[in-house]
């Protein structure tokens, strides 16, 4: 009996004593917490960063098309969204090709049974990816992307630039905006990190720049000059972030430009890899280079 009714004292002392400490954890809690999250308790990174392709314009042409389907007047009859690249939305057919060999990855049961639409070689093209894929397109594969498909990336360069290609270096991103966030972030270390990039750029750079905590030196492109890169303007650039005391990582170079559409020559971007690797530039901004500096570029 003594027995027991020790060991039921000794029960409710714990019991007590827990109370006790959950009661205090829970004050504690409550002294530590923050108010509910609100724009003025948000990070304040991300409420700085400013991402135009699908802010205030886009939003309020999406109440406009509501508004049409509600059958309300507009000057107009319909909306045509420009801010992202969505060449479907503008009547442009896709690429049967990537359709067909996706269908087959997506339902590998029909690969070797095809229906009649798919082409041989589509047929074909699947087999080899889904040997070397056997999850199929479901599946997670390689940080890198599949390596049968850097393979046939690596042997594209090979054949169009005559350059060898190591498939280990290449890596395949879901899209080349997930491709300049993974750069970014392997750059940017803190505010005094400056990245140089065109004006007008895809909001992309300044977004992710400032969610990143880094800044950006903006050059302009020439308008009068079909929104060429003039080399003068990228040294100005960069004389202008060394004067304010940050160091630049990387140059972003837009080609084909977005938005503005234009396509370098050959002579401006071997000016922007000299201006890059450190070399004297040629004397224009139209990129000739001088003939001492043409066995640099070739290399």
């Amino acid at each position: 009996g003594l027995i027991r009714r020790g060991a039921e004292t000794m029960l409710a002392s714990r019991l007590r004593l827990g109370k006790n400490v959950l009661r205090t954890s829970t004050t504690s809690l409550r002294a530590m917490s923050t108010p509910r999250l609100t724009e003025s308790t948000l990070n304040k990174k991300v409420v700085e960063a400013e991402y135009a392709v699908r802010g205030a314009i886009v939003l309020r042409g999406m109440q406009h098309e509501e508004a049409l389907a509600r059958g309300e007047k507009r000057p107009f009859t319909k909306m045509v969204f420009c801010n992202v690249g969505n060449p479907q939305q503008l009547q442009q057919k896709p690429i049967t090709y990537f359709r067909q060999l996706l269908a087959l990855m997506d339902y590998p049961e029909m690969i070797d049974n095809p229906p009649s639409m798919f082409p041989s070689d589509v047929v074909a093209r699947a087999k080899k990816i889904m040997a070397r894929a056997p999850g199929g397109t479901g599946a997670y594969s390689e940080s890198k992307g599949l390596k049968v498909l850097r393979e046939d990336v690596a042997a594209f360069i090979e054949t169009r630039d005559g350059v060898k290609a190591d498939p280990e270096r290449i890596f395949l991103t879901d899209g080349a905006s997930q491709g300049v966030n993974v750069a970014l972030n392997c750059l940017i270390r803190d505010r005094n990190d400056s990245i140089m990039i065109p004006i007008p750029q895809y909001p992309l750079y300044t977004a992710t720049i400032a969610l990143l905590g880094g800044h950006y030196s903006p050059y302009y492109l020439n308008e009068e000059n079909g929104w060429s890169m003039d080399i003068a303007e990228l040294e100005r650039s960069a004389a202008q972030a060394k004067k304010d005391g940050k160091c630049l990582r990387a140059l972003a170079v837009i080609n084909p430009g977005n938005p503005t559409g234009q396509c370098l020559r050959c002579k401006c971007l071997c000016s922007v890899l000299l201006l890059c690797m450190g070399a004297t530039l040629p004397d224009s901004a139209s990129g000739e280079p001088h003939a001492q500096q043409q066995q640099q570029q070739q290399q």
